[in-house]
């Protein structure tokens, strides 16, 4: 199992399109020791070749520019990307999947309940990308059962409810539901090593906590 960061800022970027903080500031002038980064996302393989995407950002058309094992390979319009999943319905996780549009097979999106609802209503990508490449979508149960990406077969990934609150564009956005947000584990079937994912955390709840202890590597952003 490979992990590649393809970003891993806050929601604008950094240095942030509307920001002049020090650091901002400074990573435009060249006067911190600090470099520009796109919004969070991760990819995902095990074979090198066929990568899931872990959020779309709006930033995804850079990364995949920045990332050749994503660009086009093997015949004339391509994709390294072979699913993706959305962590949570905001903004910053899932405008990018409009820029995978011209894709030449339906999008293989794996989301909770809660997260298509949103996607399907308040704002409804799925209802666009309908006219273009379509979306396959496959749900992601918090049942505590593991789930795969046909994919990626030496690859397991549970999924834990994170405490969030879903996008102000959603229906229940005063109603937070268990699904707005996960973090994800990770798990290489080879070795046994795992990965804990969650670039969104609210709370530090028990369950979090019990997760990225049982993990090899972790990939946090408290938002908080």
């Amino acid at each position: 199992m490979k992990i590649r960061v393809l970003g891993s800022s806050a929601g604008g970027g950094f240095p942030q399109w509307n920001c002049n903080c020090r650091n901002c500031d400074g990573v435009r002038r060249g006067t911190v020791a600090a470099r520009a980064r796109t919004e969070s996302s991760i990819t995902v393989t095990d074979n090198g070749e066929d990568w899931l995407l872990v959020n779309a950002s709006p930033d995804v058309l850079a990364q995949i520019a920045a990332n050749t094992e994503l660009q086009p390979a093997r015949q004339v319009r391509d994709t390294g990307i072979a699913a993706v999943v959305t962590m949570d319905a905001q903004i910053d996780h899932v405008t990018g999947l409009l820029m995978l549009r011209e894709r030449g097979t339906p999008l293989p999106l794996y989301t909770t309940n809660a997260v298509w609802q949103d996607l399907s209503t308040g704002f409804p990508i799925t209802s666009i990308l309908s006219h273009y490449c379509g979306v396959e979508h496959r749900r992601i149960a918090l049942d505590g059962a593991s789930f795969s990406v046909p994919e990626l077969p030496r690859v397991t990934i549970d999924a834990l409810p994170l405490s969030s609150k879903a996008p102000p564009y959603s229906p229940h956005r005063e109603a937070p539901e268990v699904g707005d947000n996960i973090g994800l584990m990770f798990t290489n079937s080879a070795t046994g090593k795992r990965a804990f994912y969650a670039p969104g955390l609210g709370a530090l709840d028990a369950h979090v906590l019990d997760a990225m202890r049982e993990a090899d590597l972790l990939l946090v952003d408290g938002t908080v």
